[in-house]
């Protein structure tokens, strides 16, 4: 069974969810966490001028060698205003021109982002090289069949003209050099613009790829001046630049049937096998163009899939949070923070939920007595905890201000600020400072203050007369007993 190609995006978490979200082609710019909708516009705008300062540079560079020869300069402007692709001066004007593309969109792409840059080529952030010299050897294979299915039909062609075959031309080999070192970077730049920049542009506004493929067809079929027949054919091979580039997660396949196709047209047009400035198509080019298509497609999707490397989706995963430090490694009761609920059990002294944070079980150090297993008094680290969970501090030798006493030193009697510790450290109350010099008065004799003398003196003559005190009894009764 084929391996998939999303072996090797990032694991799932346990619950079976995605470690991140993930963004296919055409969303790419949506994964850059400076994206703002309207940057892509403003790429658009940048790269437009650039474009058009390249353009400047290489028409003056130019002009300046046409003035140098003004009979040249004059056959240069009549070449040009001909636009023969045969011609070598013109093919390789229109090439330069389109090439100029690649770094008009790359500055403006380095300015406003994505970032990395390497996002307009594939998910992956990079061209993936392997990749797409795969695709350009399956793009030769099925084109050179392609071209010689279209040789054997070409008879049925309307207005068919035998081709002939010319290798002594003075042009050939100069038009032949500048396919192979010229078409690859034209093919690339169209891609770019067309399958990179507008399909991420509209899927930054748009989500479903429909949109990304389809909106930027037209833009790309005005690019070519065919007749409809021509112009159908060049809007299905966008279509499909589309809709494999989303499929595949990048520009390769795309690029490798672009590259492929013009080279194999332009390198029979330099040998006469072909009119390279031809604008009319045909119903049996269209469907050979369809059949091509659809073949390399196929072959694309399988190779793909097999591959374990490749991925169609750029997986962000959010920043991790920093890990929290345990208990153990903040002082006692200078945590930095309050952790949130569930976060961390602070709960007082035995009223942890029965079965929460049994004891014993959570790793030792992690957190403090009564979370983990206690330690006897005195036995715990030296340092590690503050009394009472590590030895106390000798009276009066922890750091001055750091602990209440009695692990701090005592402070001197009645210099404790009032009301922050409980007698005997602050000073005790005034009306109790003589209470050992002056005895206090029987429990008999004591009364509420709103109790008046004579109240006193007719509780005093109800009292019990026979008591053996005399000092107890009234003064005529111990006259009497004289």
């Amino acid at each position: 069974m084929a391996a998939s190609n999303r072996a090797t995006e990032p694991p799932a978490d346990p619950t079976g969810a995605p470690a991140g979200e993930a963004f296919p082609f055409h969303r790419l710019t949506r994964s850059w966490a400076g994206h703002r909708w309207w940057k892509p516009l403003v790429t658009g705008l940048l790269g437009t001028i650039f474009y058009l300062v390249f353009m400047l540079i290489v028409l003056v560079i130019g002009g300046i060698r046409g003035g140098l020869d003004p009979a040249l300069g004059a056959s240069y402007l009549e070449r040009l205003e001909s636009f023969d692709l045969s011609d070598p001066l013109v093919f390789g004007f229109t090439m330069v021109s389109l090439i100029l593309l690649i770094p008009a969109l790359a500055l403006a792409a380095l300015i406003t982002g994505p970032r990395p840059i390497g996002l307009l080529s594939s998910v992956h952030g990079r061209i993936r090289w392997g990749w797409l010299g795969r695709c350009l050897a399956a793009a030769a294979v099925i084109y050179s069949l392609s071209i010689a299915l279209s040789f054997l039909l070409e008879p049925l062609f309307p207005g068919y003209v035998p081709a002939t075959l010319d290798l002594a031309g003075p042009r050939v080999g100069i038009l032949i050099a500048m396919t192979l070192l010229l078409v690859p970077f034209q093919a690339a730049a169209e891609e770019y613009v067309f399958r990179g920049y507008l399909m991420q542009a509209v899927g930054s506004w748009l989500r479903h790829p429909a949109f990304a493929i389809l909106l930027p067809v037209p833009l790309f079929v005005l690019g070519h001046g065919y007749d409809l027949l021509g112009q159908l054919d060049v809007a299905l091979f966008a279509v499909f630049a589309g809709w494999i580039t989303w499929r595949t997660g990048g520009l390769e396949a795309a690029i490798a049937a672009h590259v492929v196709n013009n080279s194999t047209i332009f390198l029979l047009g330099a040998v006469g096998l072909v009119d390279v400035n031809a604008k009319e198509g045909s119903a049996i080019g269209l469907g050979i163009s369809v059949l091509t298509t659809a073949a390399f497609a196929v072959v694309v999707l399988r190779m793909f899939d097999r591959s374990g490397s490749l991925r169609r989706d750029r997986i962000v995963v959010p920043a991790p949070v920093p890990a929290i430090q345990p208990y153990a490694q903040y002082p006692y009761g200078q945590y930095p923070f309050v952790p949130t609920a569930g976060q961390y059990p602070p709960y007082p002294q035995g009223q942890v939920p029965a079965g929460q944070v049994p004891a014993g079980q959570v790793p030792a150090g992690q957190y403090p007595p009564p979370y983990a297993g206690q330690y006897p008094q005195g036995q715990s680290p030296a340092g590690q905890y503050p009394p009472p969970y590590a030895a106390p501090f000798p009276q009066g030798q922890s750091p001055a201000g750091q602990y209440p006493p009695p692990y701090g030193a005592p402070s001197p009697q009645g210099q404790v600020p009032a009301g922050q510790y409980p007698p005997p450290y602050a000073a005790p109350h005034p009306s109790e400072q003589h209470r050992g010099q002056h005895p206090q008065p029987a429990p008999a004799e004591q009364h509420s203050p709103g109790t008046s003398v004579d109240d006193q003196q007719a509780g005093a003559g109800s009292s019990d007369t026979t008591s053996e005190d005399p000092d107890r009894r009234p003064r005529d009764q111990a006259r009497r007993d004289r």
